[in-house]
């Protein structure tokens, strides 16, 4: 198990901190909780694709984007914004290509979070 550092791989722990007034306990619960809803966050984004709703893509989308970016989760915040943008513009080619970088950025995510102490 990792200790919680100032820096993690995609997540700036340290420009995050001050949000939760420095408590490392609540910042990891809140890590924790944005990484257990990754699968479902990742399956209501492939079925609002595959069903062409742009615009649930880009509530879906901002949503991630706002809460990743609260908790300095940097490579899920960006991937999500790119996700928006893509789905604002209406651009399905680009929603599938940011999908699977979103996905992607997910997964490592969740990948950090599980190696953390609580």
């Amino acid at each position: 198990m990792t200790e919680l550092s100032s820096s993690l791989p995609g997540i700036d722990v340290a420009s995050a901190l001050p949000r939760v007034a420095g408590n490392k306990k609540l910042y990891v619960k809140l890590l924790r909780h944005v990484a257990a809803e990754s699968p479902s966050t990742k399956e209501k984004l492939a079925e609002a694709i595959a069903e062409g709703n742009a615009d649930l893509v880009r509530e879906i989308a901002h949503s991630l984007k706002g809460s990743s970016a609260n908790l300095s989760i940097t490579e899920v915040a960006a991937a999500a914004e790119k996700l928006e943008h893509a789905a604002k513009a209406g651009d399905f080619s680009m929603l599938l290509a940011h999908l699977d970088t979103l996905e992607s950025a997910l997964e490592s995510f969740v990948g950090v979070v599980n190696t953390l102490e609580d």
